[in-house]
């Protein structure tokens, strides 16, 4: 299976999200609370939209899972 390429901007949960995990792995709801710290409260994510966005991220190789033991890090 290839990869997708993203295709245009981008979203502004993906710009989010890698603002808050651009110094370090983080699990999923670390990186909603960064998100809503990064915005100051003005953006806050749920997890619908982390986890949806994040598989999307996956698949286009913006992100890859961590190689530690704890398969839920980014």
């Amino acid at each position: 299976m290839s990869k997708s390429t993203p295709k245009g901007p981008l979203t502004p949960a993906v710009f989010h999200i890698l603002l808050a995990v651009y110094a370090g792995e983080r699990h999923g709801y670390e990186i909603m609370q960064q998100v809503e710290e990064d915005s100051r409260g003005a953006v806050k994510m749920g997890p619908g939209t982390l986890y949806g966005s994040l598989d999307r991220m996956i698949a286009a190789g913006l992100v890859v899972r961590s190689n530690t033991r704890d398969p839920r890090r980014i």
